[in-house]
């Protein structure tokens, strides 16, 4: 079939054509009369996602802004907002929607039932998406009444940002408990590890320096430094009752530190800070460390006086080395006692300050989420489209109508050009008696455009 012979079978059919789109274009006018009209209320939200976390100073990376996002407009339709709207609506104590939930539920009476039923309505008509290119949460909410879709867009908004809000602190508080038990037990292992360490020691008589260095082994290096100088200092006297120097130890140099980094912090953070609690923290256990230290380097600096007298040195030498090497084992078991209660006090130090900063992080206010004025209240119906209606059902109506045409022509073909009588008796027709009419002449000129048209894409397509 060419396209005049088309053009020509809907002229003849034009009756059938214009019947189809008539008739598609008045139910559709009737239908988009009777159907309800819905308004489109609309909630924003910023995202403070580029926003580093007030307690714990950390950035959400750009591998999970797009998880976090989905979730986000996720957790919006979901039961638990939901049913806070539902709940703040009066709507289960309402008799109108009880009775038409019982009618539709076999006459079920279950308050839970009825208030997941009316939380899955708003379901249905609410959604939220990211507006494109920025960090803004639009909520939509679609009602048969403006001031309505506007009330229950509001109300579901500061649901989600409540909802968000017990969220946080929830979990933020039950991972503190945790990490408080495991504070605690951190803390009696130290304890205990510490008092065994005590009761070691007392039990064998050992005494260690702040380096670790045991009083006897102190003693041995004394005793070597004198007989090396035995030869020009033939008597080599250390008092008992002297004044010693002041004794640099570890714990001091690590109390000078922590002193260095107390006084920076406190430019910068706030005192319940968690960081800045936790320093104070670390100084008062450095603290008691440093004393003990001190303690034991001033019981090893007064030990009783050493008097070596010219060739006494080598004997008191070997005695000394005799008893460093009777007691290396307990000594060694000591010092390895002693790493052990570092390693425990460090434990114990990082989960006090991450349970510090999870108790902060449970009582803050702060949910990341800001609301940006009021619901925005629709001043036209979104549904139905009236125009999207009207034009649909043209298209629809045309296309019926050209089926139908075709349909009628197929079923009882008629000749009505010199086309048709070829396609009819399988031969060529040599002439025309008589001139074609006006509108068989522009049939013929807008079909032999169109094939002119179709013939010179197709030679461009070919050359290509």
């Amino acid at each position: 079939m060419s396209l005049l012979q088309f053009f020509r079978i809907l002229a003849a059919r034009r009756s059938i054509l214009l019947a189809a789109l008539l008739g598609a274009v008045l139910v559709a006018a009737i239908v988009s009369q009777l159907l309800p009209q819905r308004y489109e209320a609309r909630a924003r939200i910023m995202l403070d996602i580029v926003k580093p976390d007030p307690v714990t100073g950390q950035v959400m990376s750009t591998v999970f802004l797009r998880a976090y996002t989905r979730t986000q407009t996720e957790l919006i339709r979901d039961y638990q907002i939901a049913g806070q709207v539902v709940d703040q609506l009066g709507w289960a104590n309402d008799p109108g929607l009880v009775d038409s939930f019982q009618r539709s539920n076999d006459g079920n009476t279950n308050p839970e039932d009825i208030r997941r039923w009316l939380a899955q309505q708003i379901i249905d008509t609410t959604s939220a998406d990211l507006i494109e290119a920025s960090n803004i949460l639009e909520i939509k909410y679609s009602s048969t009444s403006p001031d309505g879709a506007k009330k229950i867009a509001e109300l579901i908004r500061e649901a989600y940002i409540k909802s968000s809000l017990d969220y946080r602190r929830e979990a933020a508080g039950k991972t503190a408990d945790w990490y408080r038990e495991q504070t605690e037990k951190a803390k009696a292992l130290l304890l205990a590890a510490e008092a065994d360490r005590s009761r070691f020691a007392k039990e064998n008589g050992i005494v260690l320096s702040a380096d670790n260095v045991d009083l006897e082994s102190a003693r041995l290096a004394a005793i070597s430094s004198q007989e090396v100088t035995a030869s020009t200092q033939p008597i080599i006297t250390q008092s008992a009752g002297a004044p010693q120097p002041a004794v640099n130890t570890p714990a001091t140099a690590q109390l000078d530190a922590i002193n260095q980094q107390i006084a920076q912090a406190s430019k910068t953070l706030g005192p319940n800070h968690p960081v800045f609690q936790s320093l104070q923290r670390q100084r008062s256990v450095i603290e008691s460390e440093a004393a003990r230290q001190r303690a034991a380097s001033v019981q090893v600096a007064t030990a009783p006086t050493i008097k070596i007298i010219g060739g006494q040195a080598e004997s008191a030498y070997r005695a000394q080395r005799a008893r460093v090497v009777a007691q290396r084992d307990k000594v060694d078991t000591l010092n390895q006692m002693s790493r052990d209660i570092e390693v425990k006090r460090d434990q114990y130090l990082k989960s006090a300050q991450r349970s510090a900063e999870l108790r902060l992080a449970a009582d803050v206010g702060e949910t990341g989420l800001t609301p940006m004025g009021a619901a925005i209240s629709p001043k036209k119906a979104v549904f139905p489209n009236i125009p999207l209606i009207m034009g649909g059902s043209i298209g629809f109506g045309a296309a019926l109508g050209i089926g139908l045409s075709l349909l009628i022509e197929l079923l009882g073909r008629r000749v009505r050009s010199d086309e048709d009588m070829e396609y009819a008796t399988k031969a060529p027709v040599f002439a025309i008696i008589g001139q074609p009419t006006n509108n068989d002449r522009w049939y013929r000129k807008f079909a032999h455009w169109v094939s002119a048209k179709l013939s010179r894409r197709r030679s461009i397509l070919a050359e290509a």
